[in-house]
């Protein structure tokens, strides 16, 4: 599991939102009620893209920030060029899928 990222600690969850979780999976499991489940799933899936979308945003605030924080440390005009270090939000996506997979 991955610890760190963009050197922010990644904490676990506390015991009792996973337990949440825990409950929450057990109740789904045992449903019976397929198109319930169905438009449960639906929105998760829409949900995820919000909070990918809503991540890769604040990841990128991020990166600007240490990027200007880094050119007047360093007094450069040009350290490197904005865009070499500007992560589109598709590959932020991907790593946030990588993260949320592990």
């Amino acid at each position: 599991m991955i610890k760190k990222f963009l050197n922010i600690d990644i904490e676990k969850a506390p015991p009792e939102m996973e337990l949440e979780v825990e409950l929450q999976c057990r109740q789904i499991m045992e449903s019976n009620d397929i198109d319930s489940i169905k438009r449960y799933c639906t929105h998760l899936v829409r949900h995820k893209l919000r909070q990918d979308m809503f991540l890769s945003s604040l990841l990128n605030h991020f990166i600007d920030i240490e990027f200007e924080e880094e050119k007047s440390v360093l007094n450069y005009s040009k350290v490197f060029s904005y865009s070499s270090i500007y992560l589109s939000s598709k590959s932020l996506i991907n790593i946030l899928s990588v993260l949320s997979t592990s």
